[in-house]
């Protein structure tokens, strides 16, 4: 009776493994859509204030009243977000854009090239689900 070598399946689990892994390379960009949703609310302390709010990033502009609730796209720029209101003197401010946790998983199991298919096609990267600004002017 011959015995065959554990070392004999190593090579064939080895190419299992890498086709695997190839074929799980950006993951993030099959299972996340490009576009999210984002709320956004003005507060004066405890109180929300309405405004009138202009969302902007490089790949589109969005406008909305707060509170309230638009779909933007994902990009790895910053969300840039200007609102003016009758009360409310205008002003800027900026939301990064941050990993997505299918960007983390992709990095662990697809690897750096799989990560960067998914911030390649703006997948990998979300803004903040809920902007609270606080109203600048409001003391």
């Amino acid at each position: 009776m011959v015995k065959q070598k554990r070392k004999d399946f190593k090579i064939p689990f080895l190419a299992l493994a890498i086709g695997a892994t190839a074929l799980t390379s950006g993951c993030a960009s099959l299972v996340n859509e490009d576009t999210q949703e984002v709320s956004v609310r003005l507060m004066c302390g405890s109180k929300t204030v309405m405004a009138t709010c202009h969302l902007q990033n490089d790949k589109g502009r969005w406008t909305l009243s707060t509170p309230g609730t638009t779909r933007v796209v994902n990009d790895n720029s910053s969300l840039e977000i200007s609102c003016s209101g009758q009360y409310v003197p205008a002003f800027t401010v900026s939301a990064m854009s941050m990993p997505s946790v299918a960007l983390l998983g992709n990095l662990f199991f697809g690897g750096v090239v799989g990560a960067a298919v998914d911030v390649y096609n703006n997948t990998g990267m979300k803004y903040p689900e809920n902007i609270d600004i606080t109203n600048p002017s409001c003391q």
